[in-house]
């Protein structure tokens, strides 16, 4: 096709600059006040740097469980040494000129500062060739102004949501611009095995975008045999490397649901086989429904053949979870609750992540109706694909609202065809200024703003059993300097403490604890959960962990059973330990007085 990017070539490059000193200048901000940031931040960006800076300390790079957590035998951890790799190609170089210390702060500056401009090149070129340099320009844009989404790329985020983000984005590229179609299907297939090996949190969009291509090809649609072909060798070949690369020889027939393991190989399988006999057949196979029916009864024997490992991880990653467990993680965690459920706890939150992009998604589901007839071939395949995947994320999306990131790949596709309309308008026309406050009103700036006005109005921030404050994580939650300071001048010991503490005492003091919010430990989430709501369950917690103290947060408001803590209502068993610490409450466990109390 011609590429609406002819006539000015060099624009969307000096766009992409323009977007990119942004992100540099927002990583100089931020600067002066990451280490604060970097206290208060998600759990799994704190345990994050642990994990890389216990790999740089030693221990092995097949080994990446958490001895710290539940010592002696420590916790499973689901990670991917790969995203340790990238921290560390920054941490280490930076520890030569730095201290340790403020070498991991400049590290969380830039690692995301770094993945952030590499999805402003992708966006920007990628929407460039699809519908010109104004509308890459929009789809940036709303890269850089939704909070959700530019979140997830602003320092001090060092988990791996960022760079599963990046992969899907760039597969979906792959397989929406035009051009070497061999060469875009091994980007893409090597972009969706490199996502895989990270995580299968974007394991939805990863499955959609082949199979579209397949529909594609069996229309006959060109280009679609040789991506296929390139994809599904790169990715075949590229799942056993990097799975072979991060899993030890004793580990590769065990059978995980939520890492790249023997059942999500057999599902890559299963999909590569049926993709690309009809393309090695396509002189046998001739029409859309022959070749249509042969991919279904392949697919259909391949899961057949690979249920006795498939079937098991239908349940999810919480497969393995015991039911009490799995009921309070889908009740108790914000971020795993449904959307109906998360707009009665936290309408603030749910408007800020989904809105946005459920606005995009209507106005570019109208105007791509509307101008169809006008769009070219390759316009509109991007289109039906961005569409589809959006769809597929807002769906998912709805059960659970974290799930919101899978329709990322797909906004800036569907921001640039909004802009891409809106040029079409006449500029004497009557629509034009309507179509200009439509555009303007869709940013994600303004979805939010007017978002979180309507929350506030419906619903001030409220409290709720399903997510309690102490669930949360803030400066009342002792994400702070004083409190880790207090924490760490005590002997080495196993801390006891709710369940957003635990990855900050790993991160800033050398203590072990007894909670973390990591699934593949059902011991640890239930103590940090529920081990401060009764005395039955914080004896029953103390006791397998064989916590050496019980830690509170002085300001938080409290779990039930803390709350009668605080108030000086010990069991024999516990005794007062703070001392003169004013931002958290200490309190000793005789373990023997536990082992024989009532």
């Amino acid at each position: 096709m011609t590429s609406p990017t002819d006539s000015r070539p060099y624009l969307i490059i000096w766009i992409c600059i323009g977007a990119i000193a942004l992100v540099i200048l927002n990583a100089v901000r931020t600067w002066p006040e990451v280490g604060s940031l970097l206290i208060a931040s998600d759990n799994d960006d704190l345990m994050r740097l642990v994990e890389a800076r216990d790999w740089l300390g030693g221990q092995g790079w097949f080994d990446t469980r958490q001895y710290r957590v539940l010592p002696p035998e420590g916790i499973s951890m689901h990670w991917s040494r790969y995203v340790d790799a990238g921290i560390a190609a920054i941490l280490v170089p930076a520890s030569w000129l730095l201290p340790m210390q403020q070498a991991e702060l400049l590290t969380v500056v830039v690692w995301p500062s770094l993945l952030a401009c590499l999805m402003i090149l992708l966006i920007g070129f990628g929407t460039n060739r699809l519908f010109g340099p104004v509308a890459a320009l929009g789809a940036l844009v709303v890269f850089l102004t939704w909070s959700k989404l530019r979140g997830e790329f602003t320092p001090p985020r060092i988990d791996h949501h960022g760079l599963q983000m990046l992969c899907a984005t760039a597969a979906m590229f792959c397989a929406a611009v035009p051009g070497r179609a061999v060469m875009r299907g091994v980007l893409a297939g090597l972009a969706t095995a490199l996502s895989l090996a990270i995580g299968l949190e974007m394991l939805p969009v990863l499955a959609l975008i082949p199979a579209w291509m397949a529909l594609r090809h069996a229309y006959d649609q060109p280009q679609t045999g040789p991506w296929l072909t390139g994809f599904g060798i790169a990715l075949g070949l590229g799942a056993l490397g990097l799975f072979a690369g991060q899993t030890p020889v004793s580990d590769w027939a065990t059978m995980r649901c939520d890492a790249l393991a023997p059942p999500v190989l057999a599902l890559a399988a299963t999909g590569i086989v049926g993709t690309l006999v009809p393309v090695l057949l396509a002189y046998c196979l001739q029409g859309p429904l022959v070749r249509i029916a042969t991919m279904g009864m392949l697919a259909a024997l391949g899961l057949w053949l690979a249920a006795p490992i498939l079937t098991p991880c239908m349940a999810g990653p919480y497969a393995d979870v015991p039911p009490e467990v799995r009921t309070l993680i889908e009740s108790r965690m914000v971020e795993a609750l449904s959307a109906v459920e998360m707009f009665d706890v936290r309408p603030d939150i749910l408007l800020r992540a989904l809105i946005p992009a459920v606005v995009i998604l209507v106005l570019a589901l109208a105007t791509t109706v509307a101008m169809w007839s006008r769009l070219q071939s390759a316009q509109r395949s991007a289109l039906t694909l961005a569409l589809l995947i959006a769809l597929a994320g807002l769906a998912v999306s709805l059960h659970q609202v974290r799930a919101a990131t899978l329709m990322v790949p797909a906004l800036p596709v569907l921001t640039a065809s909004l802009v891409h309309a809106f040029l079409q308008v006449p500029r004497n026309s009557v629509l034009r200024l309507p179509a200009f406050a439509a555009l303007a009103l869709a940013t994600p700036t303004a979805v939010e703003e007017a978002g979180t006005y309507a929350a506030r109005a419906v619903k001030p921030m409220p409290v709720s059993s399903a997510a309690s404050p102490s669930d949360q994580v803030g400066p009342g939650n002792c994400r702070s300097e004083t409190a880790m300071a207090e924490l760490a001048d005590l002997p080495r010991s196993t801390l006891f403490s709710n369940l957003n503490l635990g990855p900050a005492i790993l991160a800033y003091t050398p203590h072990s604890v007894a909670s973390a919010p990591y699934h593949r430990s059902p011991e640890a989430f239930w103590n940090g959960i529920a081990g401060l709501e009764s005395d039955t369950n914080l004896r029953r917690a103390l006791t397998a962990s064989r916590a050496d103290f019980v830690v509170l947060c002085a300001a938080e408001p409290p779990k039930p059973y803390a709350r009668i803590l605080l108030s000086g209502d010990l069991p024999i068993w516990l005794t007062e330990d703070t001392g003169d610490r004013s931002a958290v409450r200490l309190y000793r466990v005789d373990r023997a007085l536990l082992a024989t109390a009532p």
